[in-house]
């Protein structure tokens, strides 16, 4: 454990998530981390009880000395552990946070730790509480996730548009910057609208899409989502909508002259091949392009 006395930010920048990948696969070497990880596993099962953050300070000047030598190396780290716990409630450190994100055209599986599992789509992010997540079930979604969710009470997914609440169930939520949609696929979930006061109940098969700031119900047939099989479907939806999904599917960027991208179209677009996904989407609409030859722009007129 020496080397980690000699960075004594080190088990700080761990709480708050802030540790590179290389210094976090060394550190999860160490016998230091699992004395760690097993503290916030047990903590997990417990509240945090209110603290008197000026008495806690006070006493933990009395009692910690960081200057000491100890003769066994996991006490100190767990005298050192009970400090940190103490300085968390001072600090609000235990309001630190865990993400994940995929860049675009990456996509990424996610077990939270109560089981539940998360498909990150291309250009999403993922965010919820480090420590106590299992006393308040809430992550933040933005761009789009399918959930296989395990049955138990509290599970919510916060968005831009609205929070979507949970018991048990399969669902995807794709909140985009200018588009929201919420699917399901088994069990119950619901829906409440954020600034607004509407709430919306969606069983196996019920779908709901927000347009031009109407929530509008609809029916699926399939059982889970497109994206998930590699296709991308659409219907009646803005063309710049089609445009940023390909975009971050294949990591390209448009150069859009006059092309009216309100246009709504009807179609799908598969995420092997770049040109047979313009061709699907705006041959049929009329709209000529170009692509550089390194595949990174296409250029609409």
């Amino acid at each position: 454990m020496e080397e980690y006395e000699k960075d004594d930010t080190l088990i700080a920048r761990w709480v708050a998530g802030e540790l590179s990948e290389e210094e976090l696969a060394e550190f999860e070497k160490s016998d230091a981390y699992h004395v760690f990880h097993q503290i916030n596993e047990e903590a997990q099962k417990f509240k945090a009880p209110p603290i008197n953050t000026r008495e806690a300070l006070i006493k933990t000047k009395e009692k910690i000395s960081f200057g000491k030598k100890q003769s066994n190396p996991t006490i100190k780290w767990l005298t050192i552990a009970a400090s940190i716990a103490i300085l968390i409630g001072i600090f609000g450190v235990f309001t630190a946070t865990k993400s994940y994100q995929t860049a675009n055209g990456q996509h990424l599986v996610v077990t939270l730790p109560d089981g539940s599992v998360v498909q990150l789509n291309d250009g999403s992010k993922l965010t919820h509480k480090r420590f106590f997540w299992l006393n308040n079930k809430t992550v933040t979604l933005q761009g789009e996730a399918y959930f296989k969710v395990q049955k138990s009470d509290g599970f919510v997914v916060n968005t831009t548009y609205g929070n979507v609440a949970v018991l048990g169930t399969q669902f995807n939520v794709k909140s985009r910057s200018s588009s929201f949609e919420l699917d399901c696929f088994e069990g119950v979930v619901r829906f409440d609208r954020k600034d607004h006061n509407e709430q919306q109940i969606l069983r196996k098969n019920d779908r709901v899409v927000l347009s031009k700031n109407t929530l509008i119900s609809e029916t699926i047939s399939k059982n889970e989502p497109n994206w998930i099989n590699g296709i991308n479907v659409f219907k009646d939806t803005p063309l710049i909508n089609v445009i940023e999904e390909i975009q971050r599917q294949y990591n390209v960027t448009f150069e859009i002259g006059e092309t009216n991208t309100t246009r709504l179209f009807t179609g799908s677009f598969l995420h092997d091949n770049l040109e047979a996904a313009l061709k699907s989407t705006l041959t049929p609409m009329g709209i000529n392009y170009t692509i550089s030859k390194d595949k990174t722009i296409v250029q609409l007129p």
